[in-house]
């Protein structure tokens, strides 16, 4: 007798009714994601902290996929044009859109580097005043709100850099490139 004679129908109803109980996947649905988007987001918060540092991770020991030093602004804007390039590939971007995308990334990057600088100071202020033999919470609150006008200000010439660059591009470039973003992002 075959596998498939032995199922009866009340066996293969059984299994359909364990299937179906509310509840039950989306409960493995729910914890299956929760545990994904932990590891993905941990993921990113090491990279993103590992390139906040001045000198950066070295990854590898400095030997692999992350040499030099990611403090280096001619190493970042080599990194931002390969990024770009293989981005504006994509979507089909002619050569003039290119040289105006490129140009409005490197001003972004040149004007985001003062500020990844006072970031780096704050890191450091924030680190000699946890060591103090006293605790100063005024320290403390005015570097958090110091960070948190960085980021602002990071925030604000972010989105502007975009805006101008959605411009830039025609409406259908821009959908391939939100395509492209979730692709990145599952």
């Amino acid at each position: 007798m075959s596998e498939q004679d032995s199922n009866t129908p009340s066996q293969r109803d059984a299994r359909v009714d364990a299937a179906a109980l509310p509840g039950r996947g989306r409960k493995r649905r729910f914890l299956a994601g929760l545990v994904t988007g932990g590891l993905i987001g941990g993921l990113l918060a090491g990279a993103a902290s590992a390139w906040s540092h001045a000198d950066g991770p070295g990854g590898w020991h400095g030997r692999g996929w992350c040499r030099g030093h990611s403090g280096d602004p001619a190493a970042q804007g080599e990194r931002l044009d390969f990024a770009a390039d293989w981005l504006l590939k994509r979507v089909k971007a002619s050569d003039a859109q290119r040289d105006q995308v490129k140009t409005i990334l490197g001003q972004a990057l040149q004007e985001l580097g003062p500020l990844r600088d006072q970031h780096q100071q704050h890191r450091e202020a924030l680190a000699a005043a946890l060591v103090q033999p006293s605790v100063d919470r005024a320290t403390l609150d005015e570097l958090r709100r110091a960070e948190l006008q960085l980021a602002e200000q990071a925030s604000q010439r972010i989105v502007t850099a975009l805006a101008d660059i959605a411009e830039v591009l025609t409406p259908e470039q821009r959908g391939e490139l939100v395509k492209l973003a979730e692709q990145f992002r599952r």
